[in-house]
């Protein structure tokens, strides 16, 4: 991967980072316990709860990609980004362009 190539992805992954971050920014407030004592209906508690708990879901899940950022970045600076951490052939730059997180091949994953 040329210089030029590693900045692209570079750029994308940084891009991705701010976003998950300004996500979990966000998401803080919705993510909080419903408290027994707010004035909704039966119905309405159970349904912020599982508002609530699908607001969880989702941010555990931007953690963990959140993580899989960092570790692409450092396979980036290892100059070991873009290959499969399984078979180690190149990961196709589709692939890369639509998940620049991404550790494996197609044929792998």
């Amino acid at each position: 991967m040329n210089p030029e190539q590693r900045q692209v992805y570079k750029d994308k992954l940084e891009a991705v980072l701010l976003e998950i971050e300004d996500y979990l920014s966000k998401s803080e407030d919705a993510a909080e316990a419903v408290s027994p004592d707010k004035s909704l209906g039966r119905l309405s508690r159970m349904e912020a709860m599982q508002d609530q708990q699908l607001v969880l879901e989702f941010r555990r899940r931007q953690k963990r990609r959140k993580a899989e950022v960092f570790n692409a970045i450092s396979r980036l600076e290892q100059d070991q980004y873009g290959q499969c951490i399984f078979c180690g052939s190149q990961i196709a730059e589709e692939r890369l362009d639509a998940f620049p997180e991404v550790q494996t091949c197609m044929k792998c994953a």
